[in-house]
């Protein structure tokens, strides 16, 4: 998932794996899963795990092209507008597309959603995306996982169910289309390291178990067919990956670069196809890179995985600037903030395109002020499909319409989560949620795409939180979100409109009567509007103010 808490979960993992003391015991309180999120009748442990030690042939062809893809990068940034330095990268702007788009689709799915789970609370997220790791833990993941998967089912027992079966781009981006999203951003390789794409530089891929098929060519093409924009969600860093020493043998190099010895009973099930290589970076995650946006073209960078490892030890400037000057000339791209860096994830909100929030949390709030930014959430505090959401326990329409505006307003997009289940079907409740807030931007676009952030000083009128304001980028109009109806009139003195102009309401067709009172303008709101059934929507009214030039106001 996109964050987690400070504590380095893979250490614990490591320490559990190597000391056997992982829990096997179960306790009473962990639910029963539905039989299409527990393990199926008809499995049994495989009888012989393929490890690194068996891909040491292979791993030499496949590090010799790695080398020749790292140095062609090299070239492309040596000669290329953009270089691989924090100079050249503070120069790069999002587009302006990115700034107008408001609103995009998250898409959460890999081995991971086959579970499906994770301990239910009422507050903070939930991460069923760190099953894979968690399941090795004691307590209630362990628990979990071996009543409901049994001990011996271990992490990679899960990549050959992964076979994406009701997986369905073009439905899903005809939805993305539907619910007005102008984006989507995809997960292509997680913390485990498996790739929806087939690639040249693991058979830990879609290509090679599951699937055995590409996952990311179809729903690329609906997306450019359907005028959406495409995002590269990458984990920089991996829970386990296979190095060799400088004797040649195999170690097992953990999140943040620390190193382990290799042993096959305990790590051959964790790292299943990945090759080992002498340099995480240069040999493996930038040639990866460099595959992917030379396949698919994206038009976002989403990094992620960048708590622990400095940005040099990655070359996480040398992908984006490779991202760049693939594009130069031909189209605007944009990538998030989430480099890499140490002591408390450091170069968030620091340098990139857009700053990441992810549930409210953003690494320098202030920055928010300086940088287009972008939150990232689900309907639940789920991050990855969780077979326990439903309708009990997701957010509202109500209360999701008034957080999308709210985002809006402070200069920032939502890219919301759809957390596909294993087979890559996404759950009503969640179509249904997108539905609803699909309902509200058909009739209340203008007010929210292409807008920017509405600067002013509240003199008076509604709380702040009861109302919103965007601007075009033009500054002639102002809009006024009321995220709750303020009955016969609506007072404020936020806003100038321009002398004998017309205040309408998004979706009503006739103008509002208004008047001026001192510093303030009042709007009065029909009768025929005061009934809920004869609004234009159900939440969230938007009134289109013509405004006056800033120097009037």
């Amino acid at each position: 998932m996109p964050g987690t808490s400070l504590v380095n979960r893979n250490v614990l993992n490591a320490c559990l794996l190597w000391f056997g003391l992982n829990d096997q015991s179960v306790a009473e309180d962990v639910p029963l899963a539905p039989p299409e999120n527990r393990r199926p009748a008809d499995w049994h442990p495989p009888k012989d795990r393929v490890g690194p030690a068996a891909l040491m042939k292979a791993a030499e062809e496949m590090r010799k092209k790695a080398a020749e893809e790292f140095v062609e990068l090299q070239r492309v940034n040596a000669e290329g507008k953009w270089k691989g330095t924090a100079e050249s990268i503070d120069k790069h702007q999002a587009p302006e597309w990115f700034a107008d788009a408001k609103f995009g689709m998250f898409i959460d799915w890999g081995p991971w959603s086959i579970p499906g789970y994770a301990p239910m609370q009422k507050a903070g997220q939930m991460v069923p995306d760190w099953y894979e790791s968690k399941m090795y833990e004691g307590g209630a993941w362990r628990s979990y996982h071996v009543k409901n998967w049994g001990a011996d089912f271990e992490r990679d027992d899960f990549l050959p169910l992964f076979t994406g079966d009701k997986y369905d781009p073009d439905a899903l981006t005809d939805l993305a289309v539907e619910t007005g999203m102008k984006y989507v951003v995809q997960f292509h390789k997680h913390h485990a390291g498996y790739c929806l794409w087939p690639s040249a530089f693991t058979q830990r891929d879609a290509g090679d178990i599951g699937a055995k098929r590409d996952l990311i060519d179809p729903v690329v093409k609906q997306c450019r067919a359907k005028g959406l924009k495409y995002g590269f969600y990458l984990s920089i860093e991996e829970w386990e990956y296979p190095l060799l020493d400088d004797n040649g043998s195999i170690v097992i190099r953990g999140w943040g670069g620390h190193t382990r010895p290799y042993a096959p009973t305990r790590d051959d099930h964790l790292i299943t196809g990945k090759f080992p290589v002498k340099n995480y970076a240069t040999e493996y995650l930038v040639p990866q890179s460099k595959e992917f946006i030379d396949r698919y073209d994206p038009d976002l960078l989403w990094y992620d995985g960048d708590w622990n490892t400095a940005h040099d030890m990655l070359r996480t400037y040398d992908i984006a600037a490779y991202l760049y000057n693939h594009a130069e000339g031909r189209k605007e791209v944009a990538v998030n903030d989430r480099f890499g860096g140490k002591g408390g994830r450091a170069m968030r909100s620091l340098r990139g395109d857009f700053f990441c929030s992810e549930f409210g949390h953003m690494g320098d709030p202030s920055t928010k002020e300086i940088r287009v930014w972008e939150e990232c959430r689900g309907i639940s505090q789920s991050y990855g499909n969780n077979w326990q959401d439903t309708e009990a326990n997701v957010i509202t329409a109500k209360a999701f319409v008034d957080l999308f505006v709210t985002i809006v307003a402070g200069g920032g997009n939502l890219l919301l989560l759809a957390n596909l289940d294993g087979p890559g079907a996404l759950p009503e409740v969640q179509k249904n949620r997108l539905k609803d807030i699909g309902k509200w931007l058909k009739v209340n676009g203008e007010g929210i795409y292409a807008t920017r952030p509405y600067r002013r000083i509240e003199r008076g009128g509604p709380p702040v939180e009861s109302v919103v304001f965007t601007r075009s980028k033009d500054s002639k109009f102002v809009y006024v979100i009321l995220k709750s109806w303020p009955g016969k009139e609506f007072k404020t003195g936020a806003i100038k409109p321009l002398a004998k102009s017309q205040i309408t309401m998004l979706g009503y067709g006739k103008p509002l009567a208004w008047s001026e009172h001192d510093s303030d303008v009042v709007v009065v709101l029909p009768e025929e509007l005061q009934a809920a059934s004869n609004r234009p929507c159900e939440h969230a009214w938007v009134l289109k103010v013509e405004s006056a030039p800033a120097a009037e106001r």
